[in-house]
């Protein structure tokens, strides 16, 4: 039992275990992913100290409309925490990246906006971005691949949303 009373769904009924091919699968998945992940992140932060979530953020606000986000549609836009988004925040506007305000709509919600220096210092990591995701993640995929390696994300990633049981990660 969870808490407030509230019963756990039972998983559906499915063979325990995953079959060779399949268990192969889900393991190259995984470090792909996170030897990607940590890669792109290291070169952005070695050279701009901005990690890959800080470029996610800041693209965001920069092409964004409205001019100004509320923290959680941020949140749920970029799959954070509450608390996470406001540390990254927090540390993105102590660097005069973007800055925060009271919500002109009702006084009460905070929103986010990108400052001059934010969309300034965004362009060449952009582009560092661009040629990094092209090196690491595109260069080995023909066409085809990276179009359908694209179509599982969004059909698996969307199957997640809709059935989401989680809340996103503090990390």
């Amino acid at each position: 039992m969870l808490a407030f009373g509230l019963q756990e769904e039972p998983l559906p009924q499915e063979p325990q275990d995953l079959s060779d091919d399949e268990w192969r699968s889900w393991k190259r998945f995984g470090e792909s992913a996170e030897l990607l992940y940590r890669e792109i992140n290291a070169a952005l932060t070695a050279q701009y100290d901005l990690s890959v979530p800080d470029v996610h953020l800041l693209n965001l606000l920069s092409t964004g409309s409205p001019r100004w986000i509320r923290m959680g549609v941020l949140a749920e836009a970029l799959v954070l925490a509450p608390s996470r988004l406001t540390w990254q925040v927090r540390r993105l506007e102590e660097r005069g990246l973007v800055c925060r305000s009271r919500s002109r709509v009702d006084g009460r919600g905070v929103v986010v906006g990108i400052t001059r220096r934010g969309r300034d210092c965004l362009v060449p990591v952009l582009r560092t971005y661009a040629v990094l995701v092209r090196r690491h993640y595109l260069a080995p995929l023909s066409r085809d691949q990276m179009t359908a390696l694209g179509a599982y994300g969004r059909r698996i990633g969307d199957g997640l949303r809709n059935h989401c049981r989680w809340e996103p990660s503090e990390s």
